[in-house]
C-alpha cells in the first residue's frame, strides 16, 4: 500500500488495547541535520528513557559525562536515554530494546540519509507492526538551501528527496537561516505543491520542540501557551492549546474532522475523549502530522471528560480549533 493512500484511509480505531512503545521514525537525506537532531534528543531535558537506534556511534555526540553504562551494542545515558547500534536486523534491534530488563518509553529510528523510506515504513505499518509497538510519526529532515543542489549530476536524487518527504507525517526545514526567506518560501511551496496535508516545521540548528517530536508536556498549567526556542532558534514561535469538556463526542464526527479539517498548523493532537454511542467510552486521541489513531483508552472510567492538547505554529487559531472541536460533539453535527 503507498504511502498516499495509507493517509487517506479513514483513523484506525482498534478493538483492545496493550501498553504500545512508541516509534519515531527519522529520515532525511545526508547533512539535512539529522544527527544533530538526534543529539538534541540524547542530552534533552525530556523526561523520558528514549531509545535511539542509529546505524554508527562515531556520528553521535555523546558527552562523557552522561554515559553511565555500556554494554553489548547500548550505551545508557544518564538522562534515561539509549543509544543502540543497528545491525542487520532492523526488527530485532527493535525487539531487543522492547524486551529488555528496562525497556524505553519511545524510541527513535535513524534512517540512513539515502535510504528510500518505504520498506522501513513498511516494516512498522498497517499489518507488518509488531503488536507491541505504535508507529508515532515519520519526521523528514531537509537541507532547505542544498535540496536542489547537484541535480544535474544525480537528477534521481531529487526523487530520493522527495520520496523521504513523501513518506513523512511531519517535515522539519531545516538551516532556514543560511537558506533566507525567498528560498524558504521556495522550499515550502514545492513540498505543498507536491505533497498533501504534509506538515511543515522551520527550524536552525534542528532546534525543533520535544513536544512536537516526541508530544512531551513538561508543563500540564495553563492553554494556548507560547513555546519559545533558545537564542540559537529562526524567529519561529510554537504555541500550545489545550481543551476541556463534558460533553461526548460524536466519534464519526471526530474522526472525520482530525483526518479532513485539521489545519496544517496543528503539527500534533493528543488527549482522551470520551466519546458517545450504545456504550460511551474514553478514547486516547493521539494525531501526529498526518497520521492519526483513536483507540479505546488502556484504562476506563466512569468520568468522562475530555481533554486535548493541540501543537501548532505561530499562527495556530484558537477560535478555529475551538469550533472545529466543539462541532464534533454529540448534538452538534
Amino acid at each position: 500500500m503507498s504511502r498516499e493512500t495509507a493517509t487517506a484511509e479513514p483513523l484506525a480505531v482498534a478493538a483492545t488495547v496493550s501498553p504500545l512503545i512508541p516509534l519515531t521514525i527519522l529520515t532525511g537525506f545526508l547533512g539535512a541535520g539529522k544527527t544533530t537532531l538526534l543529539n538534541r534528543l540524547l542530552n534533552g531535558d525530556h523526561g523520558l528513557r528514549a531509545a535511539v537506534l542509529v546505524n554508527d556511534f562515531g556520528s553521535v555526540n555523546i558527552d562523557a559525562e552522561l554515559v553511565v553504562g555500556v554494554e553489548d551494542d547500548m550505551i545508557s545515558l544518564a538522562n534515561g536515554c539509549v543509544c543502540c547500534e543497528i545491525r542487520d536486523d532492523l526488527l530485532g534491534a527493535v525487539e531487543r530494546l522492547v524486551t529488555s530488563p528496562a525497556p524505553p518509553d519511545h524510541i527513535i529510528l535513524e534512517a540512513s540519509g539515502v535510504a528510500d523510506p518505504a520498506s522501513i515504513w513498511a516494516t512498522f505499518a498497517g499489518s507488518q507492526r509488531p503488536d507491541w509497538l505504535r508507529l508515532d510519526g515519520v519526521t523528514c529532515v531537509v537541507d532547505t538551501e542544498q535540496i536542489f543542489e547537484h541535480l544535474d549530476d544525480a537528477p534521481a536524487l531529487l526523487m530520493l528527496k522527495a520520496r523521504q518527504i513523501g513518506f513523512a507525517d511531519i517535515v522539519v526545514l531545516n538551516k532556514v537561516d543560511l537558506a533566507g526567506p525567498a528560498t524558504v518560501a521556495w522550499v515550502r511551496q514545492w513540498v505543498d505543491t507536491m505533497m498533501d496535508r504534509v506538515r511543515v516545521v522551520e527550524a536552525v540548528y534542528a532546534d525543533v520542540p520535544l513536544e512536537i517530536l516526541l508530544g512531551v508536556q513538561r508543563n500540564e498549567q495553563g492553554s494556548d501557551m507560547a513555546v519559545t526556542p533558545d537564542e540559537h532558534s529562526h524567529a519561529t514561535q510554537f504555541r500550545r492549546w489545550t481543551y476541556q469538556t463534558d460533553r461526548l463526542f460524536d466519534m464519526p464526527s471526530l474522526q472525520e474532522m482530525i483526518r479532513r479539517d485539521l489545519p496544517g498548523w496543528v503539527y500534533r493532537c493528543k488527549g482522551f475523549v470520551g466519546v458517545g454511542g450504545d456504550t460511551p467510552m474514553r478514547m486516547l486521541l493521539q494525531s501526529v502530522g498526518r497520521r492519526s489513531d483513536l483507540m479505546p483508552a488502556s484504562r476506563q472510567t466512569s468520568a468522562m471528560r475530555s481533554q486535548i492538547v493541540a501543537i501548532g505554529g505561530s499562527e495556530l487559531d484558537p477560535k478555529r480549533l475551538q469550533q472545529l472541536f466543539d462541532d464534533c460533539l454529540v448534538g452538534r453535527s
